[in-house]
């Protein structure tokens, strides 16, 4: 019976190199699934202040469109800057601009003697109309912290202009 509880001794299990090299096969996995994980963090930070920036500038925007003011020539002067009632770090610039229409000659490039003087009178009643009646404006919102910004442009109606068309 003493023969039967004899150990046998072996070589089975896990050498020290073995050991070494799974744990070294582990920390690059472990690394880089922990580096993944903190630029993802940066990456949702970044977007979420870009989603922050754009619905700012989507409501001065709106704002704009549903309460325009007079648009007149002085307005292009300057811009008009200020800050976010809800957050003091965000601020923005208006920037309003004329409409302009190129000359028709440059456009069809032809000639003023070739032009039909007709067709020269409609085009420039047309355009004087449209550069009384639509305006551009850009709105830039910026994050004061970070320096990032978001800029986003629409037409606005002119209300107020007077359509006029000259007699041929």
């Amino acid at each position: 019976m003493a023969e039967k509880l004899k150990y046998k001794l072996t070589n089975d299990g896990f050498t020290l190199v073995e050991v070494m090299i799974s744990l070294a096969i582990f920390a690059v996995f472990a690394s880089a699934y922990l580096t993944a994980q903190g630029f993802n963090i940066s990456d949702s930070t970044v977007m979420r202040e870009e989603l922050e920036l754009k619905r700012y500038a989507e409501l001065k925007v709106n704002e704009l469109i549903v309460t325009p003011p007079e648009l007149k020539e002085s307005i292009t002067l300057t811009k008009e800057t200020g800050k976010f009632e809800e957050n003091d770090n965000f601020t923005y610039s208006i920037e309003y601009k004329k409409f302009l229409i190129p000359d028709l000659n440059k456009i069809t490039g032809a000639d003023e003697e070739a032009q039909d003087p007709n067709e020269s009178k409609i085009f420039e009643n047309v355009k004087k109309n449209l550069e009384k009646i639509i305006w551009q404006v850009e709105v830039t919102v910026k994050n004061e912290t970070s320096e990032r910004s978001y800029s986003v442009s629409t037409w606005l109606y002119n209300h107020q202009a007077q359509v006029m068309f000259e007699q041929m």
